[in-house]
């Protein structure tokens, strides 16, 4: 996995992201917004681009609510 420092040349605002890893071989997650894509490494705490932590914010608020209604809707 390569290591590289993500530059901030657009000026727009860092943010710190922690992404669990959900298994052994978990070790990067893709992240795209309007064409432009990064690799967000997991299991440890990365500074990324604040438009790319928004997407990661998202995505889990969608696990979380689709999560419960499956829970909701289970017949056993």
């Amino acid at each position: 996995m390569a290591n590289k420092k993500i530059e901030n040349t657009s000026g727009e605002k860092l943010v710190s992201v922690f992404i669990p890893k959900q298994s052994r071989n978990d070790t990067e997650r893709f992240v795209a917004v309007n064409g432009e894509r990064i690799l967000v490494q997991t299991g440890k705490t990365v500074e990324i681009p604040q438009r790319f932590a928004e997407v990661i914010k998202n995505s889990e608020e969608m696990a979380a609510v689709s999560a419960a209604y499956i829970d909701a809707n289970i017949s056993l």
